[in-house]
């Protein structure tokens, strides 16, 4: 991705926050999605009870996507408004990338949105900044780093932790739920969404194609290497929103779905909601190709994740 398409995405994150007609372009679409998602849920419970219902992290589910199942960004955050007024608050934004969902969470006019992430976007995120206060009145502040660049003075004084497609990505979970623990005030929510993760569909964010969707489970190292280096060797781009750069930075948790529930909890994060994304593109692909199937089986992947195609979830601090 070019740092021109940054913008552009920037731009439409943008409208969606403050332009009158996409505003109305997404309400529409949530009011068919209001109505879609409690059928859509049943379906998939029904459907996938025969299959996965053995599985220990099928029942823990809240509600089960059809796809996307319309989780825009001020949906999303909305339902972080339930659980504590988004408005005058105080915000940790992990991972931020170049900004990406920073004008739909400033258009619930928090106090301060304070992020960082690994690589730094430094002409994004002085554009993000000074447009989020100039239209919001909400200052942002972006540090290069991980959580210890966060000054000292902000810890236990964040309302919220919130960000999107950063958990596939941390390779110690625990630390970085610790360090979680450190910034939030208690009882403070805790929000993520993430995937694909590894062990779901096209879990190394690469796109092979329809019928390639497990190569990176079913591949061993140097047939899954040579395969990459055919393909993707020679890109020029170092953009760490790109599937390749993430795959050549090793950039993945490799953690089961199971696995991101049980850390959060051990960590003293208790769920609120868990919502899943299942990916009709993996459930008609593995019914056409039960050998698929029993090879993921024998190699012990979990029956869950080969299905879904994302999570989103929302804990409290106790």
């Amino acid at each position: 991705m070019t740092k021109s398409n940054h913008f552009k995405n920037l731009n439409n994150d943008f409208s969606e926050a403050k332009g009158l007609f996409a505003k109305f372009i997404i309400s529409m679409k949530l009011f068919y999605y209001f109505f879609q998602r409690p059928p859509a849920h049943l379906f998939l419970k029904e459907k996938l009870k025969s299959e996965i219902s053995k599985d220990p992290v099928f029942n823990k589910i809240d509600r089960l996507l059809l796809d996307e199942g319309g989780m825009f960004k001020n949906h999303a955050y909305k339902i972080c408004d339930r659980f504590y007024s988004l408005r005058n608050s105080t915000i940790l934004v992990p991972g931020v990338g170049y900004g990406k969902n920073l004008f739909q969470l400033a258009a619930f006019r928090p106090k301060l949105i304070v992020t960082f992430d690994l690589y730094e976007y430094k002409d994004e995120w002085d554009f993000v900044s000074q447009k989020i206060f100039k239209e919001f009145g909400v200052k942002v502040l972006f540090f290069k780093g991980d959580f210890e660049s966060i000054p000292k003075i902000y810890e236990n004084q964040f309302d919220f932790i919130i960000f999107d497609a950063v958990l596939e990505h941390v390779r110690d979970l625990s630390k970085f739920m610790d360090f979680s623990r450190k910034f939030l005030k208690r009882n403070g929510i805790f929000y993520a969404s993430f995937g694909p993760i590894w062990y779901g569909p096209n879990g190394d964010h690469l796109n092979w194609g329809k019928d390639k969707l497990f190569g990176h489970l079913l591949l061993n190292e140097k047939e899954y290497q040579k395969k990459f280096n055919e393909v993707f060797n020679n890109s020029s781009i170092n953009d760490s929103c790109e599937g390749h750069f993430l795959v050549k930075e090793k950039l993945f948790s490799h953690l089961k779905a199971r696995e991101y529930l049980e850390i959060c909890s051990k960590a003293g994060f208790q769920k609120l909601l868990f919502f899943a994304k299942i990916s009709t593109l993996a459930s008609s692909f593995l019914k056409k190709h039960p050998e698929i199937n029993n090879l993921l089986d024998k190699k012990g992947f979990p029956q869950f994740d080969r299905f879904c195609s994302g999570f989103y979830l929302w804990t409290r601090l106790k």
